[in-house]
């Protein structure tokens, strides 16, 4: 936002007649591009812009400027132009006339930011999807997000973010190793401190199909290898099936899984099967607390959460409710009952945190203590308030606001047109003809604008760089004042 100046015209004209009494007369003589002007006697900032004859904006001199930052004599202050339009060629011989806005105590607030919750401030990182999510210790959320780099999105167990960390490489799942995060995609593995973002160790391997670690301990299913580590030794265990999917490490064991929910935990140097009761299309797993480990299936009727004991009984079975009919992928603490889901739907990426409360009757009670979406959009709409996806662009109409009486002449001024345009420096309210007079935003590469009045005297702005839609609220627009200042012969 900008800075209006806090001194006024004839404050600083007093001052500059103190310190500058020895001022020739000939020194206040104009040139054919360089105007003298008094503008309104009201404190705040100018936009100036030169018009052709046929009042088209020619070139814009100032917008939102300060007083102070123009150059000033006994008559008034100075304003030049080169006789260049904005493009910054000559223009042809001719009158031009210049004409600017003082803009005085108008008021810009931040209010929303919408179809996005992973932002809430204007310099937040620009989320634009949840790849993978996991819990640390002290049920402290770490999320893989894709913003223009992927990144680890780290959070405290209240849920308020501390801090965004960038990553070299592309990984596709995250699981919790203690303090660290284990990242890997299909070639390679990385123990990240998600703080930080240094790496702790990385390896290489082919046809990463999933992996999992827990202190010394790592997994990896690897083509149709199950690669066990302790330390620095290396087990090539013999796999109970061709088509393995997912793999848990716990605290005494590892678990491995394939698509269809067949379970198998390690026993010695053998895996044993695990009767995982109702069978479906295994959608994820991981390790949970008490070497438990937790199954999200999906059956011919609903989506399960199945969390099996280390003896292989069902600790619980949850059937999920209708707004969680779409989760996708699961991430469980280690040493707490909470678990993180994934809910990916064409119109809605969401990631929720559910922690067990309290038995009643039988059944398991959950605290739902962490919920923020992303919702992909191309274009976006208001409607009846709230902002909403669109197929198509909608455009606004100009704002029609009645300014106060011009304090030079005590006479009423004609309604301002006003509009919204956007530029490499954000987002400005702009009268009709274009003249820039208001900074809204500096938010940059807006893709989409919507604006609506808000009362005699008000306006509501809405921009959007794809990935999120910005609210503002501006008030007292009526404190907006024109003035003619002089021609360009």
């Amino acid at each position: 936002m900008f800075e209006r100046s806090r001194w006024t015209l004839w404050t600083i004209l007093a001052l500059w007649l103190l310190s500058l009494c020895a001022l020739k007369a000939d020194e206040e003589e104009t040139s054919a591009s360089q105007l003298i002007f008094v503008p309104p006697p009201v404190e705040g900032v100018i936009s100036l812009g030169v018009y052709d004859s046929k009042a088209k904006l020619v070139r814009v001199l100032k917008r939102a400027a300060p007083i102070d930052s123009f150059k000033s004599g006994l008559n008034g202050l100075f304003i030049d132009w080169d006789r260049n339009d904005a493009q910054g060629k000559s223009v042809p011989s001719g009158k031009f006339f210049a004409r600017g806005v003082l803009i005085g105590d108008v008021k810009v607030e931040g209010v929303a930011f919408h179809l996005n919750d992973w932002i809430h401030d204007s310099d937040d990182p620009r989320i634009q999807k949840i790849i993978s999510a996991t819990l640390l210790s002290e049920l402290r959320p770490v999320v893989l997000v894709g913003a223009p780099q992927p990144g680890l999105m780290t959070f405290e167990s209240n849920g308020d973010q501390s801090k965004l960390t960038t990553l070299t490489f592309s990984p596709q799942t995250i699981k919790a190793n203690g303090s660290n995060v284990l990242a890997f995609d299909s070639t390679q593995l990385a123990l990240i401190d998600p703080t930080s973002g240094a790496r702790v160790s990385q390896q290489n391997l082919p046809d990463v199909r999933d992996a999992d670690s827990f202190g010394n301990r790592t997994v990896v299913l690897t083509g149709g290898q199950i690669r066990y580590q302790i330390n620095e030794t290396s087990l090539d265990l013999k796999p109970p099936a061709d088509d393995l999917f997912r793999c848990a490490v716990l605290t005494s064991s590892i678990v491995v899984a394939t698509k269809e929910s067949k379970v198998w935990k390690l026993d010695g140097h053998e895996f044993a099967a695990v009767d995982a009761g109702e069978t479906g299309e295994l959608l994820d797993l991981s390790a949970g607390t008490s070497d438990s480990v937790w199954l999200l299936v999906k059956t011919g009727t609903a989506i399960l959460l199945k969390q099996i004991g280390p003896s292989g009984q069902i600790l619980r079975e949850i059937a999920l409710p209708p707004d969680l009919q779409t989760v996708t992928r699961l991430g469980a603490s280690r040493n707490q009952d909470a678990l993180l889901l994934i809910s990916d739907s064409n119109a809605t990426q969401r990631v929720i945190g559910l922690r067990f409360q309290v038995a009643n009757q039988g059944k398991s009670v959950w605290e739902k203590w962490f919920d923020r979406s992303l919702v992909p959009f191309r274009f976006f709409d208001v409607r009846e308030g709230k902002v909403v996806p669109a197929d198509a662009r909608t455009d606004s109409p100009p704002v029609f606001v009645k300014p106060a009486n011009n304090p030079m002449e005590n006479t009423r001024q004609a309604n301002f047109q006003l509009t919204i345009n956007t530029d490499d420096t954000g987002t400005w309210v702009a009268s009709v003809d274009g003249l820039p007079l208001i900074q809204v935003c500096e938010t940059k590469a807006i893709k989409q604008a919507r604006w609506i009045s808000d009362g005699a005297n008000g306006m509501r702005v809405y921009v959007s760089d794809g990935t999120v839609v910005e609210e503002y609220h501006l008030t007292s627009m009526e404190n907006l004042f024109r003035f003619d200042a002089g021609s360009f012969d």
